[in-house]
């Protein structure tokens, strides 16, 4: 059965540097080493391989799907450099998170007992030595007792005895009858490689025409007729299982987050500097409102997301086979929570201090058109946190706040072209619906507002979309 196909794949990466006309097969029982200098083009065929970037042209299987389905990790594991699991959270709680995306994961402690960290339950991840961390990552490769393992220069940055322990859970694997692709160049490595490989394969990058090929596989031994005790039936992922793990996690790692939560129930106090005038003061409190809430979605969302991306921990997602929707849902679920809990709190606050009379229909209207109009600025900040860097985030979030204002429907002393530009606004269907929410507006084009703002939230999940699967952090 063959685990990994590449098929005449070829990949471009600059005027300098492509893959040509690769061609591999990895059959099960197979361990096979990918050799070569640096910039030879060993990581971006582990990337076409697992589906972090796709070729130009050229077919990838991976277990017998493209690599760009989450299913095709169902039974793969990947042990990479330049990931980091989420350091807010503690090892038990990270592995029940990992365990949830497979559907026939080993228990908790047989993952840990696996990489002998079975004392470590309770430590927080950050707080792990070197060495521990990088047992993680591989206990996470491990975790359901993959087909294949494919592992990126393991022994790179681990001290002698390190490299001990890598090498004995690399037997214990080839004991389990997992197969192997693994990358490195490492010398000290050589004895071990010897004695368990069955395969090498070199890859290199000619400097005259910036092509890098095949260009010699050595066979070191027959593979071995291994039976694979791991588990083989693929059954049905539990998609609500994975969503209730994933916003889970994003609730205890923003409740560890001290001094966001402190900002989150601080901002709210900021309406006592409202006109306690109940005409005017209602106007304010609306803007206010739509202030906060913008600000939260696009700088909250887009700010985890670019951080998250910086750190690694998307690689590391990409590489299972939680679907992508699922991470992207419990962000969503996530940060309309924390909308809706700041909502709550400037409405209580502004109806006290500005002492605004409303019926509880008027203030229940008002409220879920704030939270259905802000779900397109949500998915922006989904977007943003995809195309840049958390600073970069921080730039045009305070941006977008004055754009927000200017374009947001309210009475300016502007020229009638420059308002007839305004009505395609987002914020500008945003503010008429909080405006007729409220009562303040004979809008009687509140479905044409609805139907912008939906408009605004496909374009904006497009743009998320493309900028998720043209990741360049995960490529590298």
């Amino acid at each position: 059965m063959n685990l990994i196909e590449l098929h005449n794949v070829h990949k471009k990466l600059s005027e300098r540097f492509c893959l040509e006309g690769i061609n591999l097969i990895v059959k099960q029982g197979e361990f096979v080493i990918l050799k070569g200098l640096n910039g030879s083009g060993k990581t971006t065929l582990l990337n076409l391989i697992l589906g972090l970037d796709v070729p130009d042209s050229g077919e990838v299987k991976l277990d017998g799907y493209s690599p760009l389905y989450p299913k095709s990790k169902n039974h793969v594991g990947a042990v990479l450099q330049t990931v980091k699991p989420p350091k807010e959270t503690k090892v038990k709680e990270f592995v029940e998170l990992w365990r949830s995306y497979y559907p026939n994961p080993l228990s908790a402690e047989e993952i840990l007992s696996t990489v002998n960290l079975e004392g470590k339950h309770d430590d927080f991840l950050d707080k792990l030595s070197g060495g521990e961390k990088q047992r993680i990552i591989f206990a996470l490769g491990i975790a359901d007792k993959p087909k294949c393992l494919i592992v990126d220069e393991p022994t790179k940055e681990l001290d002698l005895e390190g490299k001990e322990d890598f090498w004995e859970q690399i037997k214990r694997c080839r004991e389990m009858g997992i197969t192997i692709l693994m990358v490195t160049n490492e010398s000290s490595d050589q004895d071990k490689i010897k004695a368990l490989a069955t395969r090498s394969i070199t890859l290199e990058w000619n400097k005259e025409d910036g092509k890098s090929k095949i260009v010699a596989v050595e066979i070191i031994r027959d593979t071995p007729d291994l039976k694979q005790k791991g588990n083989s039936t693929v059954e049905s992922q539990n998609l609500l299982s994975m969503l209730w793990r994933q916003t889970w996690i994003e609730f205890l790692k923003l409740s560890r987050n001290r001094i966001y939560l402190l900002g989150l129930l601080l901002f709210p106090c900021m309406v006592v500097f409202l006109t306690p005038n109940e005409q005017a003061g209602k106007i304010e409190l609306l803007c206010f409102a739509g202030i906060s809430l913008l600000t939260f979605a696009i700088e909250r969302l887009g700010n985890v997301i670019a951080t998250e991306r910086s750190e690694g921990w998307l690689k590391l997602l990409r590489v299972s086979p939680l679907p992508p929707t699922v991470y992207l849902a419990a962000k969503i679920l996530v940060s309309l929570a924390i909308l809706t809990v700041n909502l709550l709190l400037v409405l209580l606050l502004g109806a006290w201090r500005l002492g605004i009379h409303e019926n509880l229909g008027r203030w229940l209207v008002m409220f879920f058109s704030f939270i259905l109009g802000i779900i397109p600025f949500v998915i922006l900040g989904l977007a943003l946190g995809y195309l840049f860097k958390p600073k970069s985030v921080n730039v045009i979030t305070g941006l977008s706040i004055p754009f927000a204002l200017f374009t947001c429907g309210l009475p300016l002393p502007v020229s009638k072209p420059v308002q007839d530009l305004i009505a395609f606004s987002p914020f500008c269907h945003y503010g008429r619906l909080v405006m007729w929410s409220a009562g303040m507006s004979n809008d009687n084009y509140v479905s044409i507002d609805l139907l912008w703002l939906l408009w605004a939230a496909c374009i904006f999940g497009f743009l998320a979309v493309w900028a998720y699967q043209h990741d360049a952090e995960v490529q590298r």
